[in-house]
Formats: C-alpha cells, sequence, structure tokens
C-alpha cells in the first residue's frame, strides 16, 4: 500500500467521510459486531469532530481510508476504572476504516498518529474501548501496546466494552 497521510478532516469532506463510515457499520455487522448501527455512531457526531478539529483523516494516494475522532474527552463511564495514569489522557473514539482498506495498516496509522499527538501535548497515556464482538478492533489494541483495564457499558447494547489504557514515556511516539 501507498503511504499513508493523516491529516485533520475536512467540513467539504462531511458526506465522503459518512459514506465510508456506513460502508464500515454494515461491513462490522456482517462479521457479527452490532458495536454500530443506526443510532450510533450519527453523521452529527463526524460534523461536530470536524468543527472541532477533533477527526483526523487518514488519506491513501489522496483517497479517504479511514477516521478516527481523537482528542481528551473521557465517557463518564470510565471514571470508576483503575486506570494506572492521571488525566488528561489521549483518548481514540469513532474510528472507522472503509472496508477495501481494512488490514492494511490504516488503523494502526491513525493510532501512531494519536500517539505522535499524546506525546507533543505532554499526556502520559492514550486510552480506547470497543464492543466486546469487535474482534478485529480488539487484537488492533492489543497489537498497539495497550492493556485491558475493565469493562464498561455504552450505548444500549448488551455486552459490556473492554476499555485498554497504553501509558507513554518519554520517546514512546515511534513505537
Amino acid at each position: 500500500m501507498s503511504d499513508i497521510v493523516i491529516r485533520p478532516a475536512r467540513t467539504e469532506e462531511l458526506d465522503a467521510i459518512w459514506a465510508m463510515v456506513r460502508r464500515a457499520v454494515v461491513h462490522m455487522n456482517q462479521l457479527g459486531n452490532p458495536q454500530w448501527g443506526e443510532d450510533y455512531p450519527t453523521r452529527d457526531f463526524y460534523a461536530g469532530d470536524i468543527s472541532r478539529g477533533e477527526l483526523y483523516a487518514a488519506l491513501v494516494d489522496g483517497e479517504l481510508a479511514g477516521v478516527a475522532c481523537i482528542n481528551t474527552n473521557e465517557s463518564p463511564e470510565y471514571d470508576p476504572l483503575p486506570w494506572t495514569t492521571p488525566r488528561p489522557a489521549m483518548v481514540i473514539h469513532r474510528m472507522a476504516v472503509d472496508p477495501t482498506c481494512q488490514r492494511s495498516g490504516i488503523g494502526a496509522a491513525l493510532f501512531r498518529f494519536a500517539q505522535e499527538l499524546a506525546v507533543r501535548q505532554g499526556l502520559k497515556a492514550m486510552r480506547i474501548d470497543t464492543y466486546s464482538l469487535n474482534d478485529r478492533m480488539q487484537g488492533l489494541i492489543r497489537k498497539m501496546g495497550f492493556t485491558q483495564v475493565g469493562t464498561i457499558r455504552l450505548h444500549g447494547r448488551p455486552l459490556p466494552y473492554p476499555c485498554f489504557e497504553k501509558s507513554l514515556a518519554i520517546g514512546d511516539a515511534r513505537e
């Protein structure tokens, strides 16, 4: 695969981003993962992420291949978990990779980008959650050096969401 470029998503890309997210939702549902559906995430989530400058687009040969919202906003459900590092932490939300580009390094590139942002901002950790049935994302999260710290309930889904943390030491941005 060609080089992956990650940059802030642009308002004029919202239609393409939303179409890609919908394709990703269909694909994840076909794989037996009902984490996302008609109720979450919505187009408005991505529009808000863009307007706040928190949505990042991954492009391959200039074409949209993935997105992730990257910020320090933690769900209130995170509060009781036994995190090993103090807040704030960099948190990855609503990551979606076009089904035609999955398993080609897009997700890992978004994780590395988020980690570089965290290190530049002097943050000590990264955090993320995903649905119990999202085996692919859990595999990527673990591959990127995260450790599970507990589980939470979100979005009215019947199964829990494992929550993961990666502690960052000085010089970790390249791992």
